[in-house]
């Protein structure tokens, strides 16, 4: 029955706010399997820390523990499968540009063969020891399993744990600080422009390749429908309303692209949906950056003044001396409470909230200094028969009750869970991937979903090593999770797993006191300024490009403040030229593809046998230089536009073809390539247009 009492609401809390998060976070275009893929492998993580306070409760009590075992084992087994299998597989298989279910499903396994050969590498080591040692046996596979995955997680989990614990209350204590919020928040908003820019350059490199290529594949081409299906996904430049000339075309980076062969549009397709993502997801941090800003700077000239928290200035407003709370990022508030309202958000913004957030980061600051107290005297009682000094030890020692046992179990675990994840999204904040409200998209929400399985099951082990008093009164008593991890592991892995943690003492403290950015400038002073100021930590409050994306920042959040004041409706977006809203409206349409073949959607090529034998093309050879190759290539492009009637060669010699001039050149194709002399001269300016488009794509995925 205590089992049920728990875990019945303990199900129905990890579901809700798996659900709420799907829906905060999700784009639109999420398709259903990613949603459903997300939502299993976030309510499994949850789960298992939920069942850390069931667990330790039944210990604790001698009770029935046998469903906790079938929940561990399903739980556990289910995350396994997905971090280390299936989702690897998903993310790859949501990031291939092929145009059928089958081709992307293999590009998939082929670029996922290294990781799974590592993993395979280490079974079959795995198997070998355990055979060496006679003792291999299904189960004995399943614990080398368990145990190489958990070692694994937690030494990575260590240190994204250490980071959170340390930047997390710093967050928190500088957003008290209204003056220094207000910098903060123009140096991301300045990041994150600077961010918005390069999204948009490569968007606008790979647009105008799919645009080209539109333009110089004939009707009846071989590949006419792939191309139709990559206009169909790509955003019309019209869209942009003049921005595509605002860059300059001298790119570095080259993309061997070749018109007519398949894999080439294949990887103009993988390219354009990388682009794609990426601004997309970039242009909606822009505008979190910019609320973020310009709520920080209202809050500041509010009344909360230039002096912080215990101002005199915080009793005036700017506003007659009214105590009112007004943001640019909406219209006054009218009505009947429309003043109250105001005036309550004046004192919660001016005067509560930067109280209550810095006794939360003092509060939140203590727990950091716990849990490394904790994790660095694990080992006394795991690896020797030391004392047990550990704090959440006590906490659990002093539970009078389940409901307090489970408070002192939730509480501390949950913490360290925030602090890891913490660290998971700094990580990948304007790289590789980035959680946005409302703007994840599929790729993103499949990393983070294989990252949050592959620590809730470390996470939770090294928490119940910290809690030793678990087993007083009783030698062989232990937790059902922590007996399936002892059975049958080396006493090597269970000493490593207990000493290793104490790493975290001096990590967390070279993190608060910056000892990195001071070995780095020490490191880096003899190869100048420019080098040294590359590699410096975020937290370095001297960092010259801190500086700058602050006054950047702070002028692009002076421009949207400005444009909202004569907008009706606020609208983000006029402070700068690289922020555009893709929507569905801004992608080509159908019928603007009838005339290259296209289809409405995704082409089943399998099934329409657009890649039989008769429609593929050789290869090129690998000793064949890139430039003959495409002077190769514009010749194919002239006699295919030849024999569809696009262009025709009907003068007497040495007079032009008609419409050479024009359609030769709009195509870049210049000269040499239609007259009687049958010469590919490039000198002469022949293949300038395409020549041009595609030297410039390539650069960062």
């Amino acid at each position: 029955m205590g089992e049920a009492s728990y875990g019945v609401p303990a199900i129905l809390a990890v579901t809700l706010v798996t659900a709420y998060m799907l829906h905060y976070f999700a784009a639109s275009e999420c398709d259903l399997a990613v949603r459903f893929m997300v939502m299993v492998s976030w309510t499994l993580s949850l789960s298992i820390v939920a069942l850390v306070p069931a667990d330790v409760a039944a210990t604790m009590y001698d009770e029935e523990t046998s469903s906790l075992s079938t929940l561990w084992d399903l739980s556990y087994w289910i995350t396994f499968t997905l971090t280390w299998f299936v989702l690897p597989f998903h993310q790859l298989y949501e990031d291939a540009g092929d145009f059928s279910a089958l081709a992307r499903a293999s590009t998939s396994l082929r670029e996922n063969g290294i990781f799974y050969g590592v993993i395979v590498f280490i079974l079959l080591l795995g198997a070998i020891l355990l055979t060496s040692y006679g003792a291999m046996t299904s189960e004995s596979m399943a614990t080398f399993a368990l145990a190489s995955s958990t070692m694994f997680g937690i030494c990575a989990g260590i240190f994204a744990l250490g980071f959170g614990l340390v930047d997390v209350p710093k967050i928190i204590w500088r957003r008290a600080d209204v003056a220094k919020r207000q910098a903060e928040a123009h140096r991301r908003l300045g990041v994150a422009s600077r961010a918005l820019e390069d999204a948009f350059v490569g968007l606008r490199k790979v647009i105008k390749a799919s645009e080209t290529t539109r333009e110089v594949i004939p009707r009846h081409h071989v590949y006419a429908w792939a191309v139709a299906v990559i206009a169909r996904e790509t955003p019309k430049s019209s869209a942009f309303e003049g921005a595509m000339d605002k860059v300059d075309d001298d790119v570095d980076g080259v993309l061997d692209y070749d018109y007519d062969e398949l894999s080439d549009l294949v990887a103009l397709r993988r390219e354009l949906r990388r682009r794609t993502r990426v601004y997309r997801r970039t242009a909606a941090q822009y505008a979190v950056a910019v609320e973020n800003a310009i709520e920080a700077e209202a809050v500041f000239n509010c009344g909360a003044g230039a002096g912080g928290l215990g101002d005199r200035g915080c009793l005036m407003t700017p506003d007659g001396g009214q105590r009112r709370f007004r943001s640019p990022l909406r219209a006054p508030r009218q009505g009947r409470y429309g003043e109250a309202v105001e005036a309550v958000e004046w004192w919660w913004k001016c005067r509560v909230e930067p109280v209550l957030l810095r006794v939360l980061a003092v509060a939140l600051g203590a727990f950091s200094v716990l849990t490394v107290w904790a994790e660095g005297t694990m080992f006394s009682t795991q690896a020797m028969e030391g004392a047990d000094v550990s704090p959440f030890s006590a906490m659990v020692r002093a539970a009078k009750d389940k409901g307090g046992l489970h408070m002192a179990v939730a509480i501390p675990l949950g913490y360290m869970c925030w602090c890891a994840y913490h660290s998971l999204f700094r990580l990948g904040m304007f790289s590789f991937y980035a959680l946005v409200p409302g703007h994840t998209d599929s790729f993103s929400l499949l990393i983070n979903a294989a990252l949050t399985c592959r620590f809730a099951a470390p996470l939770s082990l090294n928490f119940l090593m910290m809690v030793p008093s678990l087993r007083e009164g009783d030698a062989n008593k232990e937790t059902t999770f922590g007996r399936k991890f002892v059975d049958g592991v080396p006493d090597s892995a269970r000493n490593f797993a207990a000493v290793f943690p104490a790493i975290l003492v001096f990590y967390c403290g070279a993190l608060a006191f910056g000892v990195f950015d001071k070995i780095f400038s020490a490191c880096t002073s003899s190869f100048g300024g420019s080098l040294r100021d590359k590699y410096k930590f975020e937290s370095d409050e001297k960092d010259l490009e801190r500086n700058v994306h602050t006054t950047d920042g702070k002028r692009i959040a002076e421009r949207e403040r400005s444009a909202m004041q004569n907008q009706t409706k606020p609208k983000i977006g006029s402070g700068s030229p690289y922020y555009f809203e893709l929507a569905s409206g801004d992608m080509g349409r159908e019928s603007e593809m009838a005339d290259l073949g296209g289809r409405g959607g995704d082409v089943d090529v399998e099934r329409a046998g657009l890649l039989s034998a008769g429609g593929r093309r050789s290869q090129p050879r690998s000793d064949e230089r890139p430039e003959s190759r495409w002077e190769r290539n514009k010749e194919r492009l002239a006699s295919a536009l030849e024999r569809t009637g696009e262009l025709r060669v009907a003068k007497p010699p040495g007079a032009k073809p008609p419409g050479s001039s024009s359609r030769a050149s709009r195509f870049g194709l210049g000269r040499g390539l239609l007259g009687g002399s049958g010469g590919t001269d490039s000198s002469t300016g022949g293949g300038s247009r395409l020549d041009s488009m595609f030297a410039s794509l390539g650069g960062d995925k």
